[in-house]
Formats: structure tokens, C-alpha cells, sequence
């Protein structure tokens, strides 16, 4: 539509008084307009994700973000020393967690399926390494979330 809108404008204008329009010019709803130039996720998230993704053991569920992983790409971003957490059946990730205290806020949290409540998760690279969270209840069938603070699970008595 703005193509034909500028297209319209080109053929009535005057040239020695106007420059020529663009379809930039008429494209009010631009979804980059609107974003500016923030990017979604934390440019660590993303280098996680590019990196998981080349060593193809990315999680399937990432695809349903990847413009916004693609968005978020710094070149000067490196993953960090944990890059991931994920459960024994690969039903939940965990991007770039960082740790606040006992609890774990995920760059990136991606849950296929109906899940909540406390999960045993393993560092991706370090597979003795684990981690009980309570991961929250979410309407729908999956989600994903950036940010999310997961909660250490109590202690058995």
C-alpha cells in the first residue's frame, strides 16, 4: 500500500518543487519504527543462541523467536560461562541465566508444553551441575519469556 501510495505521489508532484517520495514515507505502522533501535533480548542471549544453534543443539521452540535473536546480535557480545540450563526431557531451556542469590533470572526461558512447578534442570555444558527451580505457571500450551526470575526450590526436610 505505501509503495502505491508513493507511487501516486511521484506521478503528481512537481518536480522542481519536491524531492522524490519513498514508500518510507507512507508507511506509518513500521514495526522497526515502532521498536527503534532497542533490541529484545540481551545481546548475551543471542550469542548463546547463534552459538547453540551452530552446534546444532539449539532447542526447537528458539525458531519461534529467531528474528528477535537475530536482532539482539552484537558482534562484540561473547556467551557467558553458563550458557544454558534444560531439563531432563529438553521440555525447558534456560538462556544465559544469571544468578541472584539462590534464584536464577533467565535471559531467556523457552517451555514446550504444560509445565510448572519445580523442575531439575542441568547446565548444558556441565552436565553434573543442577539446578531446582520452580519454573511459574503460564496460560496456553508453552511460552516464552525474557527476564524471567525463577525461584530456587525449598529444601527437603
Amino acid at each position: 500500500m505505501a509503495q502505491l501510495t508513493a507511487l501516486t505521489a511521484n506521478i503528481n508532484r512537481d518536480p522542481s518543487k519536491s524531492k522524490e517520495f519513498k514508500a518510507q514515507d507512507f508507511t506509518f505502522f513500521d514495526e522497526k519504527a515502532e521498536c527503534g533501535s532497542q533490541a529484545p533480548f540481551r545481546p548475551e542471549v543471542a550469542a548463546v543462541a547463534l552459538e547453540l544453534r551452530h552446534q546444532q543443539r539449539a532447542p526447537e521452540l528458539l525458531l519461534a523467536v529467531w528474528p528477535q535473536v537475530l536482532a539482539s546480535v552484537q558482534p562484540e557480545a561473547k556467551p557467558p560461562k553458563v550458557r544454558a540450563l534444560r531439563s531432563e526431557d529438553g521440555a525447558v531451556w534456560v538462556l544465559a541465566p544469571q544468578w541472584e542469590g539462590r534464584n536464577v533470572r533467565a535471559g531467556l526461558v523457552l517451555v514446550r508444553g504444560a509445565v510448572c512447578g519445580t523442575l531439575h534442570l542441568r547446565e548444558l555444558d556441565r552436565p553434573l551441575l543442577t539446578y531446582d527451580v520452580v519454573v511459574p505457571r503460564r496460560p496456553g500450551y508453552g511460552w516464552i519469556e525474557a527476564g524471567t526470575l525463577l525461584q530456587a526450590a525449598a529444601a527437603a526436610t
